[in-house]
């Protein structure tokens, strides 16, 4: 059985989405200011679905006092299971500096209320080791991880879960693949990214989903040499342990 890390069922290219039955959980996530509230909604609707809410680096430019009001209206809610997904990306040609604000205000609120953090980081772990360091105890996730073997030891190190997505399973990832390979296995997380991100075997055949979390495992597994259930025990768990979650 599966946990999913990381998805966006709000997308509406997953309307009408199934689960198969290797699928245990899924945390979905928000990433704009329209879609907070009907993140939270569909975990409320579906059993074993769980949200994190918050805004992403691309649309940094939509948070204001409203969101951070009803995100934080929301703490009480058992399916509010993290402030995510925000962070940083240098790819965006947003403004550099609208991000590290945006940034910053999201950790206070996960540090206010005490919840884990799925973080966004691509093309600036020194900004991002820069910023969470004057935070304590702050129990971070590194969604789709693209860095590099030293940024995910000094994440772990900080106490980070490093979550590995479909692209690992693409050939020229083999970089990704070494260092799932070589980190704890109590710090890995497995997870979609979907819609986005479809597997190296179905890629340009439609959207990704929540089933397809099977090949980021099966992945890991072959990387690691060792057997598909260690893999999904492992990283159920940790989502488990990471997300406080009541299955």
């Amino acid at each position: 059985m599966f946990i999913d890390s990381h998805a966006h069922l709000v997308d509406e290219r997953l309307t009408g989405f199934v689960p198969n039955n290797d699928i245990d959980a899924i945390v979905t996530s928000s990433y704009k200011a329209s879609n907070i509230e009907k993140t939270l909604n569909i975990a409320f609707q579906n059993k074993n679905c769980f949200a994190t809410l918050g805004i992403h680096p691309q649309f940094c430019d939509e948070y204001n006092v409203d969101v951070e009001k009803y995100i934080i209206s929301q703490k009480s809610q058992p399916k509010f299971v993290a402030m995510g997904e925000i962070g940083l990306d240098k790819n965006y040609d947003n403004d550099f500096t609208t991000q590290k604000r945006t940034f910053t205000k999201q950790l206070n609120i996960a540090q206010e209320l005490q919840l884990p953090v799925v973080c966004h980081i691509r093309g600036c772990f020194d900004v991002f080791f820069d910023i969470i360091r004057h935070y304590d105890n702050l129990k971070l996730m590194l969604h789709a991880f693209c860095g590099t073997k030293l940024d995910c030891f000094k994440a772990i190190d900080l106490g980070a879960y490093i979550s590995f997505a479909c692209n690992i399973t693409y050939k020229r990832h083999d970089d990704l693949r070494k260092i799932a390979a070589a980190m704890p296995l109590e710090k890995l997380l497995i997870e979609t990214d979907s819609p986005s991100m479809l597997p190296a075997k179905f890629m340009r055949k439609g959207s990704n989903t929540p089933n397809n979390v099977y090949f980021v495992a099966e992945t890991i597994a072959n990387a690691r040499n060792t057997i598909l259930d260690e893999i999904a025990c492992a990283t159920k768990q940790n989502a488990i342990d990471l997300f406080k979650l009541k299955l």
